[in-house]
């Protein structure tokens, strides 16, 4: 079922004059305040009169699908367990979602709010308008740098996010960076903040988790995989984003990024996992159970969390790391390096090998 193409654009400027005096106080209140939807005038543009009533009856016949829809519903939930019931359900719950997200989609008055910010998100044609910009303008850049930075498959069998993650170090919005940019350690040192944009309005529990796959392995001459964050049980949902410690459990502390000296740029990697049972289920993840050495998947065949959305920033050694592993981690700084280049002339004295020997 398609969209009705229907474009209504109506630019006003809105200003409003007072007669009575502010102080200083009030303007700046007034200056700071969300600005309030005008519907044009109507019987002033005879098409746009029009259109509103063609959207009036449009809407009308979809709220009537959605009630026998939502009736159906109500009997199938209530028939005995068969093989294609859950299946079925799924899809009739869609179908509802977009007749409602349909229903209103077309309505000025929720383009003008979603343009100017002004977003309900627990409303289905906000949840629908999100989802659509989010696969349009942010999933594509997402993809593009997980695939350039080999952070798939690297870490984590390619896949397409449904979520998106966003990360912020510092109280200010200025602090807001990019997927795939460069950080300074100095900026990482406290935990960041972790905002989550779902699209379903039942709630789900996630596991979080920050992951450095780029730590050298000495003994086997590559690279391992470092646990800098482990927080599971999060409840997220459509109006609830935030990732807090007060409703989840940490299983392992923040650990600030370190990038060794003498190591290319690691890729810091805050991935957003589903717990079992479509995120319906909780997880009791031991302590003991994990270490900074748990690989990702490990972890996440162990615990059957799926991947669901992830961002990720690099660094580079700088003289922050030093004091990192002094006063946080409190060990030597290692120091790596590329290992001689070995001269097939030279003995192992660094003598020049004879040419002929007698034998």
């Amino acid at each position: 079922m398609s969209i009705p193409r229907l474009v209504l654009r109506a630019s006003r400027k809105c200003s409003s004059m007072s007669t009575r005096t502010f102080s200083v106080q009030s303007v700046a209140r007034n200056a700071a305040a969300e600005p309030t939807y005008k519907a044009p005038a109507l019987g002033v543009n005879r098409t746009y009169d029009e259109a509103l009533k063609v959207i009036a009856e449009d809407k009308a016949k979809r709220l009537v699908d959605i009630k026998k829809m939502e009736g159906t519903l109500a009997q199938l939930l209530k028939a005995a367990p068969s093989a294609t019931k859950d299946a079925e359900i799924a899809s009739l719950k869609e179908k509802i979602f977009k007749q409602e997200a349909f229903a209103e989609i077309n309505d000025p008055e929720i383009q003008w709010r979603f343009k100017n910010g002004q977003i309900d998100m627990s409303k289905a044609v906000f949840r629908f308008m999100k989802n659509r910009q989010f696969q349009r303008e942010t999933l594509p850049l997402v993809q593009q740098r997980i695939t350039q930075m080999f952070v798939t498959p690297d870490l984590l069998p390619p896949f397409t996010p449904s979520l998106n993650v966003q990360m912020q170090y510092g109280s200010t919005g200025s602090n807001y960076f990019e997927i795939g940019s460069y950080l300074q350690p100095g900026m990482t040192i406290q935990e960041p903040k972790v905002s989550v944009l779902s699209f379903h309005p039942e709630q789900k529990y996630y596991t979080i988790a920050l992951v450095d796959p780029d730590m050298p392995d000495v003994k086997n001459e590559a690279f391992k995989q470092q646990l800098h964050w482990l927080i599971a049980n999060v409840p997220l949902s459509s109006t609830q984003m935030d990732v807090t410690k007060e409703n989840a459990d940490v299983v392992l502390p923040y650990l600030p990024p370190h990038p060794p000296k003498g190591t290319k740029y690691h890729r810091y990697t805050l991935l957003v996992a589903e717990q079992p049972n479509g995120g319906q289920d909780k997880v009791q993840i031991e302590t003991s159970s994990v270490s900074r050495e748990t690989t990702l998947g490990d972890l996440c065949a162990q615990y059957q969390l799926n991947v669901k959305g992830l961002t990720f920033f690099r660094e580079v050694w700088d003289k922050d790391v030093r004091n990192i592993y002094e006063n946080i981690l409190q060990q030597p700084e290692p120091i790596y390096g590329k290992q001689p280049k070995v001269d097939e002339l030279l003995d192992e004295t660094g003598q020049k090998k004879k040419k002929y020997i007698n034998l």
